[in-house]
């Protein structure tokens, strides 16, 4: 049976997904785009992006969202990590109300899925083609792939 799943990777002001049917162990892209959160109040601006995620995530029908959970920054925390913290709780509760949500944490994928870490997938052309997704724009294959270290065996 076809399972539809949303892998989505959130900045501070903007929420990035791929849309994928996972069925027989194959992925298959169905679309991939991003809700940027209007400039100006932020309130506001997380309204229309809880509002559009969900809606999206309603009428394609997802089953499962995989959403990056948030990581410890060694730089330092920055307003900026804040902002993404938040839009990242507004992508959560949106998504939870839709469907079951999975927080995929880098660093817990990186010691768990395959035997290389997770930027090293990103950037392997070969990976991608070999699962079907060659269409990802490379900017969103982090996305796709926070949902393909939940499903693929």
């Amino acid at each position: 049976m076809a399972e539809i799943i949303a892998g989505i990777v959130v900045s501070s002001s903007e929420v990035q997904f791929v849309l994928m049917r996972f069925q027989a162990d194959q992925f298959t892209l169905m679309s991939q785009d991003s809700i940027k959160a209007p400039a100006g109040n932020r309130a506001q601006a997380y309204r229309v992006v809880h509002e559009q995620l969900k809606d999206l995530l309603i009428h394609s029908r997802v089953e499962c969202a995989c959403i990056k959970a948030s990581a410890v920054s060694m730089g330092g925390t920055k307003m900026v990590h804040l902002e993404a913290a938040e839009l990242r709780g507004v992508a959560l509760a949106a998504a939870a109300a839709v469907c079951d949500v999975r927080l995929v944490s880098k660093a817990a994928t990186s010691r768990t899925f395959g035997n290389r870490g997770v930027d090293d997938y990103l950037r392997d052309n070969k990976f991608w083609t070999g699962h079907g997704l060659d269409a990802i724009k490379k900017g969103a294959r982090e996305a796709a792939f926070t949902a393909i270290s939940q499903f693929a065996s």
